[in-house]
């Protein structure tokens, strides 16, 4: 029989933590007892939000649907800690936390985070074996609104999806609710939901969502509201349904540009951008979509807040902070020299900004290596995100690097600015303005597929910005995407926008 590991903590109390009796859950490794009584469930349905309104509770519950093999990621997953007896009968979170608990974990600490990533994949394979991983089944969704205990459920997909979208629950609650047998809880507001999500610390991976499943549509619902006496905010309510337990790459909140003293361009607009995002700007020609990418990388006048890693820009300095956040135009204009000159002295600057003085394995070189012989550049060429290798790869022979910028065509120009700031040092967020626009569809194919996978590889890009006028293409590549209109922005379902106005 496997015996728990001892406390860490130099004293433990017999005393049971009453948060822990209330909520199921402890958030910190407290000196009181976090084992659950016998005979009482520990599922924090009595804990309800932090609001005076209370949530409304779902008296049937619904039919509770089963995999074949209940829990069977979870317990894969407690598994990797055999020392720890896991109550599969359990809430999955409070579970989570009476390991941390019974393992002695800070919240800081390497095992407890190592743990949590792992939970996350867990929690994402077991909604999917329990609710289904295609989006477009019917029986799917129905089966789902049986489970939340909605009425009057429709035939009709979209009309199932949008009664799904119309409530708030919280998602672990619905991995726990088949063995558990307790009802999800419906909430009155997303606040509401986000207040009881930050107290039972039942997070849910949004990121990981966007693999597929029911989740992904899911997760598409935006809503409206009033700000002041005249604009109007709009913001995915996947920010408080899916809280995240890391901060955003990238946010922007209230972002407003004037065309003029009376007119706005656009107006309040607020996203997050969180690591392996690649997020397509969909809309109008001279809707604005330009104008956002230049305010996110602070190249032109925007009223509004924009903050990198929690930061504002000018906590980093805004040159530095244009090399982490690089906007890509369509085509350069008005770049002086050629393009290794440009790469040496983007490089030089990055290098110096990020590390104080020119590291000696520098990978795309130093200022004297734009005189270099042929031979001697074989060093940069190497390595998966080297500049020289990625546009051979799109087709451009090496006589382009030493051109005058004005002699190169749009295709050339285009590929050429797109190798650079894949292997620029340091850049974290690449800003994409149309970056195909003047390629064919076999080049842009390679294209894609070099810049898809760079959240995804050993370079230090983790998100894409990607504005493309190409219904197609915002499928190919996109994670997310957000329509910008003329009353601010929203995001939704690529293809149901396309499908409503057309291609822009």
């Amino acid at each position: 029989m496997s015996t728990q590991p001892q406390r860490t903590q130099s004293a433990q109390s017999t005393q049971p933590c009453e948060h822990f009796r209330k909520h199921g859950s402890c958030r910190k490794s407290c000196p009181y007892s976090h084992q659950p009584p016998k005979n009482a469930s520990s599922n924090p349905k009595a804990a309800g939000p932090r609001s005076k309104k209370k949530p409304r509770v779902n008296k049937a519950g619904g039919p509770k649907p089963r995999s074949s093999q209940p829990r069977a990621f979870l317990k894969a997953f407690f598994r990797k800690y055999s020392s720890f007896v896991y109550d599969d009968s359990q809430p999955v979170m409070s579970e989570f936390y009476r390991m941390c608990d019974w393992f002695g974990w800070e919240k800081d600490d390497e095992e407890r985070k190592e743990a949590r990533d792992r939970l996350k994949d867990a929690l994402v394979q077991e909604f999917n074996a329990i609710y289904g991983t295609d989006p477009n089944s019917l029986a799917a969704w129905k089966s789902l609104c049986l489970v939340l205990n909605l009425d009057n459920i429709p035939n009709e997909l979209q009309a199932c999806r949008q009664l799904v979208k119309s409530v708030h629950v919280n998602i672990v609650d619905l991995v726990d609710t088949p063995v558990t047998q307790q009802p999800v809880i419906h909430f009155s507001s997303e606040e509401t939901l986000a207040d009881y999500t930050r107290l039972t610390g039942k997070y849910f991976p949004r990121e990981s969502a966007y693999a597929g499943g029911l989740l992904r549509p899911w997760i598409k619902l935006v809503v409206r509201e009033p700000r002041g006496q005249q604009a109007k905010l709009i913001r995915p309510v996947e920010d408080l349904l899916f809280t995240m337990t890391n901060q955003p790459l990238l946010s922007a909140r209230n972002l407003s540009v004037l065309k003029d003293k009376d007119t706005a361009i656009f107006s309040d607009v607020s996203f997050d951008l969180h690591e392996g995002d690649i997020l397509v700007l969909q809309g109008r020609s001279g809707g604005g979509k330009t104008t956002i990418l230049k305010a996110l990388a602070q190249l032109n006048v925007c009223k509004g807040d924009v903050r990198f890693h929690g930061e504002a820009p000018s906590k980093y300095g805004i040159p530095t902070y244009r090399t982490k956040v690089l906007y890509v135009p369509q085509r350069p204009s008005m770049l002086p020299s050629t393009p290794r000159h440009f790469l040496t002295t983007i490089n030089e600057f990055s290098s110096r900004a990020v590390h104080k003085e020119r590291p000696q394995n520098s990978t795309f070189g130093t200022a004297s290596q734009e005189h270099r012989p042929d031979e001697d550049r074989t060093q940069l060429e190497t390595g998966p995100h080297d500049p020289f290798q990625i546009a051979k790869e799109w087709g451009l022979s090496d006589d382009v690097w030493n051109r005058e910028w004005a002699t190169l065509s749009g295709g050339e120009a285009q590929r050429v600015l797109l190798a650079i700031a894949c292997g620029l040092r340091g850049t974290e967020i690449l800003l994409l303005d149309e970056p195909t626009s003047a390629l064919d569809s076999e080049t842009s194919a390679l294209v894609e597929k070099t810049l898809t996978g760079l959240p995804k590889s050993s370079s230090s890009i983790k998100a894409i910005v990607w504005i493309t006028h190409s219904h197609d293409q915002s499928e190919r590549v996109g994670t997310r995407w957000i329509n910008v209109t003329g009353h601010g922005i929203e995001e939704s379902d690529s293809s149901a926008y396309h499908n409503q106005n057309g291609t822009p």
